[in-house]
């Protein structure tokens, strides 16, 4: 009997401990709505928080998009830029449907990209025809008609398509798309500009990538100091602070040792601080891709 009777007093402790963890676990969940509501009733009273929210919301979104792989692409607008960038991502074995309400347009590229279609995108049933939401990305290239390209990316995203990119020609017209919901916004004019005043200003240097303000990756013709010495003779990495990546020379691709010799001629894949690398390039006369970059970079709408 007494065995029953402490059997029953360990149950009753055991219920009594479990309904005081709910009650706790239970507060907990309505503290948390108490503060989310509190938080959404101030956003509301307040229309910059509320934008700054939605904004950060989809900044946050856009980055989780862009890190998925993505192999479906439909480019709308045909002018230069997107036929530019419809003709370089079926390059790369993306799926590519294009689309422009030019006939022209079309039969320029329809032979090499996997679909075309000669169509008005400011119809939403157009776009809903064509299943625009199945594509990975949406790129919208309409540069001159402005209202066409803001009625373009809003059917996109009301299509539900999961991300949108579209070119602006302004401030002003950058601002309107984003708030209509454009993922990424670029200005390939203002892009173009920059590269080609950098490529004037230093011409010896093709910024390959910039990783952050203090360190980037060029692409520089071989100092004229360094021809027919090696990198362990020159002491690359005490002296200039930068490290050698690659050498391309003529149309072979050298992963270079302590003991590979430059050669004249040789294109240098270098990585380090900027001003690490002016200090190389003030030894380089040959100038590097400046012809190229100008004739692809000033072709754009």
């Amino acid at each position: 009997m007494k065995k029953n009777d402490n059997k029953v007093k360990v149950e009753k402790k055991a219920n009594l401990k479990n309904s005081k963890n709910q009650i706790v676990k239970k507060q907990k969940i309505e503290k948390q709505k108490k503060v989310e509501t509190n938080k959404q009733a101030e956003i509301s009273k307040n229309p910059i928080k509320r934008i700054l929210e939605r904004a950060v919301k989809q900044k946050k979104e856009t980055s989780s998009v862009l890190k998925k792989s993505m192999s479906q692409f439909a480019v709308i607008g045909l002018g230069r830029f997107g036929m530019k960038v419809a003709l370089t991502l079926a390059s790369e074995g993306n799926e590519v449907l294009a689309i422009d309400c030019n006939e022209r347009n079309i039969h320029e590229i329809e032979n090499y990209v996997a679909g075309t279609a000669i169509a008005d995108s400011t119809g939403t049933n157009v776009l809903k025809q064509l299943g625009i939401k199945n594509f990975d990305c949406v790129i919208v290239c309409i540069g001159e008609d402005l209202q066409a390209s803001i009625l373009t990316t809003l059917i996109c995203k009301d299509l539900g398509v999961n991300l949108v990119v579209a070119k602006a020609n302004s401030e002003a017209h950058k601002e309107v798309l984003e708030r209509i919901g454009a993922d990424v916004v670029v200005f390939p004019e203002d892009y173009t500009g920059q590269k080609v005043a950098k490529m004037l200003s230093n011409p010896s240097v093709n910024e390959v990538m910039k990783l952050t303000d203090k360190f980037k990756i060029v692409e520089i013709a071989v100092p004229d100091n360094w021809q027919d010495k090696s990198i362990v003779e020159i002491d690359v990495r005490r002296k200039y602070h930068v490290s050698i990546i690659v050498i391309k020379r003529d149309e072979y691709v050298i992963y270079p040792e302590p003991e590979t010799e430059f050669k004249k001629g040789d294109v240098l894949l270098v990585a380090g601080e900027p001003k690490r690398i002016e200090e190389v390039t003030r030894y380089s006369s040959d100038v590097i891709d400046v012809v190229h970059t100008l004739s692809n970079g000033l072709s754009l709408d």
